[in-house]
Order: C-alpha cells, then structure tokens, then sequence
C-alpha cells in the first residue's frame, strides 16, 4: 500500500516588527526598556526590526551624519545580543519605496481630523512650532505602513505608543472593509518599560538630555565612573555621619542600585547606608561597578564591529525586509484593482 502523504501540521510563527529611532546615543534606560527585551523575541516570532531612519525626518531634517547615527544605533542593537541570522533587521529607508506606496493607500482611508487630534501629535507641534509638517501629523500612517508592510499581527510598542497602535488598527478595518481582509489586525506587545532614573535625578534616562544623565552603551569604565561619581543621591543627607535614605524614593542612586546591582550588594549597601557605614562616595563607587559589568560585555562586543561589518549585516536584512514588502505591495494593488490581468 502507497504510503499516506504526510500533511504538514507545522504552525506558522506569528510576525513581529519593532522598530527605534536612529537619533542620539542608545543607553541604559534603551536596554532595559525595548533592547532585552526583543532578545527572547527572536525565536519566538518571525521577527522584523529596523532603524527608523524616515520617522526621525519628521523632527531631524538634517542629513549630516543620517547614515553614521544609522550605524551607530545598529552596531549598539547587534552588540547587545540582536541576531540579524534570525530576524531581519534593517534601516527603514532601505524598503522606502514600498513603504511610500503603502503609505499612500493607507492615508487614503484614514481622515485628517482623527490624525490632527492625536494627543502624542499636539505635544509634538508644541515642542516643534517651528516644523509642524506632514510627516508629523502623518507619523502614525507612516507607523502603519511599517507594520503591514510585513502583515505583522504583533507589534513591539511602549505605552506611550498604544495610542498610535490604536489607530494603525483603524486604519487596518477600514482598509479591509474597502478591500478585503488583506491585512491581519495588528496586535501589541506592550513594553512595560522600564523606567531607568536619569543620572541627575530628573525623570528617566533620555537621549535627549545632557550626556552627564545617562549611561551610554559606547561608555568605557572610566567615563561611567566621571558620570556617576556627579549623580544626584539622598538629599536629605547633608553630612557623611547621617544615616541615610536607601529608598527608590529617598536616594537617586539607590534607585539605580535597585535595578543594576545583585540583591547581596543592595542589602549591604540598605543596611551600612541606614547606620551611616557606608558613605555616598562608596555607595557611587558600587554602583559604578554595577554598570559596568553590564555596559563593558555590550562595549567589548561593540567595539569587534567595524562600519563595513555592519553595513552588510543591514544589507541581508534589507533584502529579506524588500522580499517580504514587494510581496505585500503585490497583494496589495491586486487588492486595490491596480494589477492588470
């Protein structure tokens, strides 16, 4: 008897795109918030993650150094431990033209007034007055576009970031109620970011701060302990002899004990601090130990990657990235009535 053909049973792994800004110097609020984070991702999705160089357009129209920032952010994700073997990862204009189209359609569907509402598009224009342009207004059609560009049904956001996701989800079903079920709903994979606290005290870590603020995944020891030795810590201890307040609410650099240094460390450091054995001098010291035993395996690998290495790195993602786009463009004017027959 003919033996059965074997059906294959394998289930599809889901698709998943990510994208992050090409602007400024990725830190450590970066690499706890969004970057470990997609390191467990890889295997479990079809991954697809890019630079978003054409999104940093709509506040950084400059073209000096586009294309170094680009690099720079990538050699920083590939150090900290991204596959481009296993996921695609790539530039965003590298696949431009299939994003400009998509974007195109998709802006057909989506009206003006919803777009102008936007509250994360209000406090752009307020802190840009000088540059209220399309592209702002438009960033979340551009958003869209990256994320069915690829049919991705997941997508890897911050909570700042749900609100434009709602609308990629509008735009998603007003697109298929025109044209059939052409894109799956995109669902998030919300980032419940972690809020690393700035070096100074204020807010969290931001590349939009002074250098002095944050922890660069490119510093060297020596810098990180400069940075540290100037953090703000407890206020309310005025002399060494005081004992101090070893809180995430009472001491700024305990906070950042509390989320980089090992639990043996930070009960040390609680208990010398509440009995004034430990001063804020030592205290900085240990922390500076802290980071840099996680920025210097990160740094080290960094520094293995030269410009060439990852420019073609960028270009075998670009490639699969450009395969997955045209194939989705095609259905896409056949959806639309475009494609002669």
């Amino acid at each position: 008897m003919a033996s059965q053909p074997q059906l294959n049973t394998a289930v599809r792994p889901q698709t998943l795109v990510s994208g992050i800004r090409s602007t400024g110097e990725l830190h450590l609020g970066n690499y706890y918030g969004a970057l470990r984070g997609l390191l467990s991702l890889q295997d479990r999705y079809d991954s697809f993650f890019f630079i978003a160089d054409l999104h940093a357009l709509t506040t950084h129209p400059d073209p000096d150094n586009r294309i170094r920032q680009t690099i720079e952010v990538a050699k920083d994700y590939i150090a900290a431990g991204v596959d481009p073997r296993r996921s695609a990862f790539y530039d965003q204009s590298s696949i431009a033209a299939e994003l400009a189209e998509l974007h195109l359609y998709l802006s057909m569907v989506m009206p003006l007034g919803e777009l102008i509402r936007c509250p994360t598009f209000k406090e752009k224009a307020k802190k840009h007055p000088d540059n209220v342009n399309y592209g702002l207004v438009g960033y979340p059609v551009l958003m869209t576009a990256d994320i069915l560009i690829h049919k991705s049904e997941l997508v890897q956001v911050g909570e700042d970031q749900l609100v434009h996701l709602e609308i990629a989800r509008t735009i998603t079903r007003r697109f298929n109620q025109l044209y059939g079920e052409v894109f799956p709903e995109p669902h998030p994979l919300v980032e419940h970011a972690v809020r690393i606290p700035a070096l100074s005290g204020e807010g969290k870590m931001s590349k939009s701060d002074s250098a002095d603020a944050y922890v660069s995944l490119k510093d060297d020891p020596e810098r990180i302990g400069t940075k540290v030795k100037k953090a703000y810590s407890d206020p309310t201890r005025i002399r060494r002899e005081l004992p101090g307040t070893p809180t995430r609410e009472g001491c700024n650099v305990y906070h950042l004990h509390s989320y980089f240094s090992h639990d043996t460390m930070k009960s040390a450091i609680r208990e010398q601090c509440l009995s004034a054995k430990i001063g804020c001098v030592q205290c900085k010291a240990l922390l500076t130990e802290s980071l840099v035993s996680v920025v210097e395996p990160i740094r080290e690998r960094r520094e293995r990657f030269s410009d060439a290495d990852i420019v073609e790195l960028l270009h075998i993602g670009s490639e699969k990235a450009r395969l997955s786009a045209q194939a989705v463009i095609s259905e896409v004017r056949r959806a639309m009535g475009f494609t002669m027959v």
